[in-house]
C-alpha cells in the first residue's frame, strides 16, 4: 500500500513539474516572439514629446503582463497591464487591411489588472481594475508580419499555455 501511495504521489509531483515545464517553456516563446512582432498602430500609439513606445511582454507563471512607458527629460509615464492565462476565453486572429495581423485575445476586462504611473520618476500612481459592463471585451496586438502561419504558431503557443495555466 505504502509503494502504490509513494508511486501515485511520484506520478502526480511529475506530472505537475512537466506542466509547470510546458507553461514555462510556451511563456517564454511567447515572450520572445510578441517582444519581436507586436507593434504599435500609429493611431493608437503612446507618444511623449515624439517619443513613440511600444509594449514589452512578460510572463509570471500563468501571468501575462504587458508594460508600456514613455519617457522625455521632465515627464515619464508607465503603464503595466497584467491578467491571468486562466482568464483567457479564446484567442484568434484576423487580417488587417494592410495585410498584417492582429492577434485578439478574449479577455473579460474586469480580469484586467492596470497599474498607471505618471511624473517624473512614475512616483505617482496608482492600480485598479477595469471595469466590465458588457462582459464583451477583448485585448489586441497588431503583429508586424504578414505569414499566417507565424500568427497560427503564436495562437498555437497561446493555447497550450492557457490549457496548462488552468491546470
Amino acid at each position: 500500500m505504502k509503494k502504490l501511495l509513494l508511486t501515485l504521489s511520484l506520478l502526480g509531483c511529475s506530472t505537475f513539474i512537466f506542466a509547470q515545464s510546458t507553461l514555462k517553456a510556451n511563456t517564454d516563446w511567447l515572450t520572445t516572439h510578441l517582444n519581436k512582432l507586436v507593434i504599435n498602430d500609429d493611431d493608437k500609439q503612446l507618444n511623449v514629446n515624439g517619443n513613440k513606445s511600444k509594449p514589452v511582454f512578460s510572463f509570471a507563471g500563468n501571468k501575462m503582463l504587458m508594460d508600456i512607458s514613455a519617457k522625455d527629460k521632465d515627464f515619464s509615464m508607465g503603464f503595466n497591464i497584467s491578467w491571468s492565462l486562466k482568464d483567457v476565453r479564446k484567442v484568434s486572429y484576423k487580417k488587417e487591411k494592410n495585410g498584417n495581423y492582429e492577434l485578439v485575445l478574449d479577455v473579460p476586462a474586469d480580469r484586467v489588472k492596470v497599474d498607471l504611473g505618471f511624473g517624473k520618476d512614475n512616483n505617482i500612481g496608482g492600480s485598479f481594475n477595469v471595469k466590465d459592463d458588457e462582459k464583451d471585451s477583448h485585448t489586441s496586438f497588431t503583429l508586424a508580419t504578414k505569414d499566417e502561419n507565424v500568427v497560427k504558431e503564436i495562437t498555437q503557443h497561446f493555447e497550450s499555455a492557457i490549457k496548462e495555466a488552468r491546470r
